[in-house]
């Protein structure tokens, strides 16, 4: 089940586009902020698609511009995307973040260390809810499902803040 499958077709069932325009597209609307993905697995999994039958390609020319594919959302591949929107709707998957790694070790370093550490960690949040916060701010006209991906984001990092200042003033009183 693939989430970048989901959103490469779903940006195509919108409209036929290049895989350099959903490249584009995906930066556009910001999506790297929320799915974990790089310009050459939207290529890799636009070329997958096509190979499923999920994308048809017609190769342009559109005056002195070098040639380039179009890709189409197919039957099959509208039959996928409810496909994959179900999976997600019943499985949204687990999240894991990468940073439970440190909290796991924090013992292995002197209690200063640890709290520098954690602090690093929150300045880390602090920044990232900052990022969402001006993305509201300057995209306020946005689509309800971006606003909600959004929101969602700033209520996680509202309480990740929330979380580490705990996680802070029980290891300055521990031990």
């Amino acid at each position: 089940m693939s989430s970048i499958d989901l959103i490469i077709i779903g940006f195509l069932k919108r409209k036929p586009m290049s895989a350099y325009e959903i490249t584009r597209y995906f930066e556009f609307k910001r999506m790297k902020k929320w799915v974990k993905v790089g310009s050459p697995t939207i290529y890799q999994n636009i070329k997958k698609l096509a190979a499923k039958n999920y994308l048809s390609s017609k190769t342009i020319k559109e005056g002195e511009m070098p040639e380039k594919v179009i890709y189409s959302i197919t039957k099959s591949g509208k039959k996928y995307l409810l496909d994959l929107m179900n999976r997600f709707s019943t499985n949204p998957g687990k999240i894991f973040f990468d940073f439970n790694a440190l909290i796991a070790n924090l013992s292995l370093v002197d209690k200063e260390t640890a709290l520098e550490m954690l602090q690093d960690l929150k300045m880390s949040f602090i920044s990232s809810k900052d990022d969402v916060d001006n993305d509201f701010a300057e995209w306020p006209d946005v689509s309800t499902e971006v606003k909600a991906i959004m929101k969602l984001y700033r209520m996680i990092f509202r309480d990740m803040i929330k979380w580490i200042d705990e996680l802070i003033e029980n290891y300055k009183d521990k031990d």
